[in-house]
């Protein structure tokens, strides 16, 4: 196995278009390479999410490939964290294990940095819109192109992302044609497009913390006052927009509407969650009388067409009267099985999946699937905090290991596994409906179909 660290695939000024680039001295790829600018800590709620070095040079590649003369399939990685912080270079995300997954010749990955927070996302007079979604297709753009130099094959490229990395993933397939053959959507947020007036809101909030007028005094700034601005405005901006005020937004160029709505490329899709996401957030989660959580829940659900109190009701209780579930549905399972329905109706494949291996604390929780998916639960203090060691050590090993290979398949032949039917992957994996795809079932009811 081959790594090369930190390759340029573009270079791009502060606020600026991503141009393709060519190095014509030698290129040190020795180690990862920096990360996007971040505010280090403020999300860091599973391990090793922080990055040994950040720069605004970052739109680089962390390449994995098990030779160079082959032609293997391309698994490319576009990795989350609320579109704020982490990077391709993180210990979690190295794909050494994943490279010799798939059978003879293995498979190559490539992981992707993008820019994160205002840098990639701000709406602003002067700035191109979207510019992390910019990145990602002037990205991929370049793998193609490079992919047979690393011995790839670029007709076997397929993506993969898990949260904002997902989420990303579907916005920029609602953009039109990738030179793609496939996705892997894990733990994606495709229903939370942002909308013009939001996204207008958030650029005021962050030119008044940045003490700046327009973008051309916001290029005068430090990085640091940058990041300082941004997480001003994601506080003031947490009652009105959300978690995410940096986000992919519908400009009218790139974005027309919400990812979780619109026509993708006609290709093979895999779309699975974990089965209790919200539980890594639990205490960010406000206990609520019943009747006041259902009143949260009926408005949260009509952004996604489901307008029947009787669905929301229903599916509340079938969640145990428990919000932080039902938020996890609202915010996750049920966006991504519209996304999945409707991708089907169009006549395209679709592979769904549950996570549900139990961590001791925090059950199958957002982004505890990352170490299982590359094979690196021996990075920080994963195997603690998966509840992967001693007795469980072999069975979370096997687990990490039929992921790795399904995910290789995929991108070999188009299909993970052989059945359509929802596959749990667990300490032992099995198919059919679970709890949670009952649960979406009751929300969906008739309203949304």
């Amino acid at each position: 196995m081959l790594h090369f660290g930190g390759v340029p695939y573009a270079r791009a000024a502060r606020f600026g278009l991503p141009e393709p680039c060519e190095w014509t001295d030698e290129l040190d790829a020795t180690r990862p390479g920096a990360a996007p600018p971040q505010t280090v800590g403020g999300l860091d709620l599973v391990p090793g999410m922080t990055p040994d070095r950040q720069s605004e040079d970052c739109l680089t590649a962390e390449i994995f490939t098990p030779a160079l003369d082959g032609a293997a399939p391309v698994l490319v990685w576009v990795p989350g964290g609320s579109y704020r912080i982490g990077g391709a270079g993180l210990a979690t995300y190295d794909g050494a294990a994943l490279t010799s997954a798939g059978g003879d010749g293995g498979t190559v990955v490539i992981g992707l940095n993008y820019r994160l927070g205002a840098l990639g996302w701000l709406g602003l007079d002067g700035v191109p819109t979207n510019l992390g979604l910019r990145d990602l297709r002037a990205a991929l753009d370049w793998v193609r192109a490079v992919a047979p130099s690393f011995g790839g094959d670029p007709e076997r490229i397929v993506v993969m992302g898990e949260s904002a990395g997902s989420g990303m993933l579907a916005h920029a397939l609602a953009t039109g044609e990738l030179p793609v053959a496939g996705a892997i959507l894990q733990s994606g947020a495709p229903a939370g497009t942002l909308d013009s007036d939001a996204v207008a809101w958030v650029a005021e909030q962050f030119l008044e913390a940045a003490g700046a007028t327009d973008v051309d005094g916001l290029r005068r700034l430090s990085v640091d006052a940058l990041l300082a601005a941004q997480e001003a405005t994601v506080a003031a901006a947490l009652p009105k927009v959300g978690m995410m005020p940096f986000h992919p937004w519908i400009d009218g160029d790139l974005l027309t509407g919400p990812a979780h709505t619109s026509a993708f490329p006609a290709i093979p899709l895999v779309v699975g969650t974990t089965a209790h996401e919200m539980e890594l957030f639990r205490d960010q989660v406000p206990v609520l009388p019943e009747e006041h959580a259902l009143g949260f829940l009926g408005m949260k659900a009509l952004t996604l067409g489901i307008t029947d109190p009787d669905s929301v009701r229903a599916a509340f209780l079938a969640g145990g009267g428990d919000l932080v579930e039902s938020v996890a549905d609202l915010e996750l399972h049920v966006p991504n099985e519209l996304l999945a329905r409707a991708h089907e109706a169009r006549g395209n494949p679709v592979y769904r999946y549950r996570f549900t291996w139990e961590a001791p604390v925090k059950r199958a929780c957002h982004a505890l699937d990352l170490p299982f998916t590359f094979g690196t639960l021996d990075v920080s203090t994963w195997r603690e905090f998966a509840g992967a060691q001693g007795t469980d050590r072999a069975a979370a090993d096997a687990l990490s290991a039929r992921m790795r290979d399904a995910w290789a398949a995929f991108a070999a032949t188009g299909a993970p596994w052989t059945t359509t039917e929802l596959v749990e992957l667990g300490r032992e994996d099995s198919t059919g409906p679970d709890a949670v795809s009952e649960r979406v079932d009751l929300w969906i009811g008739d309203s949304a179909r």
